[in-house]
């Protein structure tokens, strides 16, 4: 069989619609970066892509990529809901592993490892597993006990447009930082605004994230420099795009011992510096190949740079450079299509 007469599948958590659409503007950047990116990758390409969990009866697919697996968002917003979607993963994963046909993780967590019902599914499906697919070099040494199998490390791209750092903003008087990530990250941030942030605090904070969290936000606020005006926002493309061009930097906090971190890729030190924006961020180990143009936080040059951004502006032109060569979607795509041309 020709690899054009194949078909790829991706099973995917969370979604309203069996439309490929969605996977391109959802909010959940594991989503939209990953299986959004692959998919468009291989469908740019000729290969045969089927709709997201491909649902019909006569689909069978060669190749299925699996994206996290979410027993049920408890929100009944979602497709596969009320506790169903584990038997119907279950039913179609087996199908693969009988007819002996590829299972690829997109492992961006390590479930293996884990207690309660999620980590049991990955488990229990872990016989069928031909690969997994990891967002960094860190995540694969973190999973070295529990797989010894086929990895590839895929990073998420930057989908944004480049901003120039130079661009006009306004004065320093209006010091404004850019915050923007999933809420599940806003626990980071709320400590940073009552610790770090004090030391030469922003006139204003921008804070662009998913769900609205208006209470837990308000609570951090009281907490805050004085006079620190907080901004939270609902996360787009575009909101992004328009508060990265009235900001002057980005903060990344995180703690780089949590096991829940540790792992990740550099998206968003990257995002943030195609913005234009110099960044202060904690010194994850993704982030660790940059570190030469960001400031670490609580470090002597995250003082200055929140004092004087400007002096990064240099630092950040010259890594958009870098972004450009090897960060785009269409650069990550082509790594998505390497993996499916490998494994069939």
């Amino acid at each position: 069989m020709l690899l054009s007469e194949k078909s790829i599948a991706w099973l995917i958590s969370n979604l309203r619609t069996n439309d490929f659409g969605e996977l391109f503007s959802t909010e959940l950047a594991s989503t939209r970066m990953r299986a959004g990116v692959c998919i468009s990758g291989c469908k740019n390409v000729g290969l045969n892509v089927l709709s997201p969990n491909y649902r019909e009866p006569f689909h069978d697919p060669d190749i299925v990529f699996m994206a996290k697996f979410v027993p049920d968002s408890n929100t009944g917003q979602y497709l596969d809901d009320s506790g169903v979607r584990r038997q119907i993963w279950l039913d179609k994963i087996n199908k693969l592993k009988s007819k002996n046909k590829v299972l690829l993780l997109d492992y961006t967590d390590n479930h293996f490892s884990k207690e309660g019902i999620v980590g049991d599914f990955y488990r229990e499906i872990k016989p069928a597993v031909s690969g997994l697919i990891l967002p960094s070099e860190k995540m694969k040494k973190n999973i070295d006990r529990e797989w010894d199998g086929f990895t590839k490390v895929i990073p998420e791209p930057v989908e944004v447009d480049f901003l120039e750092p130079d661009r006009q903003k306004p004065d320093y008087s209006e010091m404004t930082a850019l915050w923007f990530g999933h809420n599940s990250n806003l626990g980071f941030l709320m400590k940073y605004i009552a610790t770090s942030i004090h030391n030469n605090p922003p006139r204003r904070l921008i804070i662009l994230t998913n769900n609205m969290p208006t209470q837990v936000v308000r609570q951090g606020a009281t907490l805050a420099p004085k006079g620190l005006e907080i901004k939270l926002g609902q996360w787009s493309l575009d909101n992004m795009r328009k508060a990265a061009k009235v900001s002057h930097y980005a903060l990344i906090p995180s703690e780089k011992n949590n096991p829940r971190k540790s792992g990740v890729s550099p998206g968003r030190l990257l995002t943030s510096m195609a913005l234009g924006l110099p960044v202060i961020a904690e010194p994850l180990d993704s982030y660790l190949p940059f570190k030469e143009f960001f400031a670490f936080t609580d470090s002597d040059r995250a003082k200055e740079l929140a004092k004087d951004p400007k002096i990064y502006h240099g630092k950040v032109k010259e890594v958009q450079g870098i972004i450009r060569r090897s960060y785009t979607v269409s650069a990550i795509e082509e790594e998505w299509v390497k993996v499916v041309r490998e494994c069939l």
